[in-house]
């Protein structure tokens, strides 16, 4: 474990609080939601060992994620709320910024654990992030079952994702491409 790690955590609790706090706007709850996803992404890929002993990964989309489409996916089924087509924008936009959140957190893992999946494609081809990674010093090596299960685990949320977005699409469910391609 990492002294940093362990800061990450203690300023998690922190995030989560304000997220909660009702005294709080969505401007500063949605800024608070911003960081925690930042600071666990930093956890997982710095310190994925100590990350998933914590449970970090599921810390970060009850949270950071099924909470807030819960809620949203509530005032967007009913059907008395003045502001219900608005709401339901809300939650199209909320569950792309998930869906992208997790291909990116996946493409980052993979590139900084160098774990190779069938389905990804190289994030340099993609334009997000560099395939070499600078400052490697800072990562604690983490077993490669971890990797494995990490991965898996950012995969499985974004196959979570399509369900929450079917209702709003007409037609057929819109999967991101790192899960259509089905070869994983």
């Amino acid at each position: 474990m990492s002294l940093q790690s362990a800061q990450y955590l203690r300023q998690a609790e922190v995030l989560k609080a304000d997220m909660t706090d009702s005294k709080l706007g969505p401007a500063e709850v949605w800024t608070s939601r911003q960081a925690l996803q930042d600071l666990y992404q930093k956890m997982l890929v710095t310190d994925l060992e100590y990350a998933l002993d914590k449970k970090v990964e599921q810390d970060l989309w009850n949270h950071a994620f099924k909470n807030q489409i819960t809620t949203l996916q509530g005032q967007a089924k009913n059907r008395a709320n003045p502001n219900r087509s608005e709401v339901q924008a809300n939650l199209s936009l909320f569950l792309e910024a998930a869906s992208g959140f997790y291909t990116q957190l996946l493409q980052e893992l993979c590139t900084v654990f160098n774990v190779d999946l069938p389905c990804r494609v190289k994030s340099s081809q993609l334009g997000i992030i560099s395939n070499k990674q600078t400052h490697t010093s800072a990562i604690v090596k983490p077993q490669s079952s971890s990797c494995s299960y990490i991965c898996q685990h950012c995969l499985v949320h974004l196959g979570d994702i399509v369900p929450y977005n079917s209702p709003l699409l007409v037609g057929r469910p819109q999967v991101p491409s790192i899960v259509r391609s089905g070869s994983w």
